[in-house]
């Protein structure tokens, strides 16, 4: 089991997301959802999760691989808690930056390569896919 929370403090939240499921994703909504040239997330069963405290906000929308997402974040302070969409079903897609140990899960895996910022490389050895994997 793992907490996080957001920059304020008001809102905590734990899950037991699968270790092995740590990615990057590069695509278009991921860089500006995250204010980053990429965004970190483990995958964490719909089951394992539950607020803690707080309130979240969250903003829906049709992502780059055509599934709707809603992006749940902290009303008070902006920070990026996580995701739930079409595309992962029973899932809860984590941000790493807003767990309370970042470190104790590693990207295996870089996604939507083809979207990545020029001046942006992440490691060699991991696997990359172009967008999705299972649609390249």
């Amino acid at each position: 089991m793992v907490n996080g929370g957001c920059l304020c403090g008001t809102l905590r939240y734990a899950a037991e997301p699968d270790p092995d499921s740590a990615y990057y994703c590069h695509c278009r909504d991921c860089q500006i959802g995250s204010g980053s040239a990429f965004h970190v997330a483990v995958l964490a069963p719909e089951a394992s999760f539950r607020i803690l405290e707080g309130e979240t906000a969250a903003y829906t929308k049709a992502a780059d691989s055509g599934n709707t997402i809603s992006r749940v974040f902290c009303p008070r302070c902006g920070t990026p808690l996580w995701w739930t969409g079409q595309g992962f079903p029973n899932l809860v897609v984590l941000t790493l930056s807003s767990l309370d140990e970042p470190d104790a899960f590693s990207p295996s895996r870089e996604l939507w390569t083809d979207s990545a910022v020029s001046w942006c490389r992440i490691r060699e050895g991991i696997e990359q896919f172009t967008g999705r994997p299972g649609d390249n």
